[in-house]
């Protein structure tokens, strides 16, 4: 049971980016990959599906109108309703296991929430991304060894079919006649 961080007390954190969404092979579960802006350490999130799309969508258009709205803003607009705005999304503790996150306001105020939801506002809002030091220490892998920025190897995949497809589209039978094999009996 792995526990990291202590709510009362708040740790050092490091800025990280969002690098991409992943599908865990086996479980076909949403997975960020959150890497650090100075290093290679990163940290895989998971996230539910409807977080996962609206990541997926990446920050909010300037001047979006009201119908094209996701609940993920209202927040940021409330807050600014109530003369706040959002500073930062942090993952700030690992507890039996499970991220802790926060959103945290200009004033220092912190509003407690899934990994998931918080992920899915701090990206939606283009907010920093935070995770705390000792949850990288604990949990943190090689964004190199996992493949880096790198397509995913599925999309590596459908891009060779596509050359495949567009190679056998053109192909004529004598581009898979074997060549003559040259015999060491003949003489000529």
């Amino acid at each position: 049971m792995a526990e990291v961080g202590d709510g009362a007390q708040r740790s050092s954190t490091v800025e990280v980016r969002f690098a991409r969404l992943a599908v865990h092979r086996m479980t076909r579960e949403p997975l960020a990959l959150l890497v650090e802006t100075e290093g290679d350490r990163c940290v895989v999130v998971s996230v539910r599906g409807p977080q996962a799309e609206v990541i997926d969508r990446g920050p909010r258009p300037a001047g979006e109108d009201a119908d094209g709205r996701m609940t993920q803003d209202l927040l940021a607009e409330l807050a600014v309703l109530l003369g706040r705005r959002l500073e930062s999304a942090a993952i700030t503790e690992l507890v039996d296991d499970r991220f802790r996150a926060e959103l945290v306001l200009d004033d220092g105020a912190r509003l407690p929430g899934r990994p998931s939801d918080v992920l899915a506002v701090g990206v939606r809002e283009g907010l920093r991304l935070e995770v705390a030091d000792a949850v990288l220490d604990a949990v943190g892998q090689s964004f190199s060894a996992l493949g880096g920025d790198r397509p995913e190897p599925a999309r590596e995949a459908a891009e060779e079919v596509q050359r495949m497809r567009a190679f056998l589209e053109d192909a004529t039978v004598e581009d898979f006649e074997r060549p003559p094999a040259d015999d060491p009996q003949d003489p000529g």
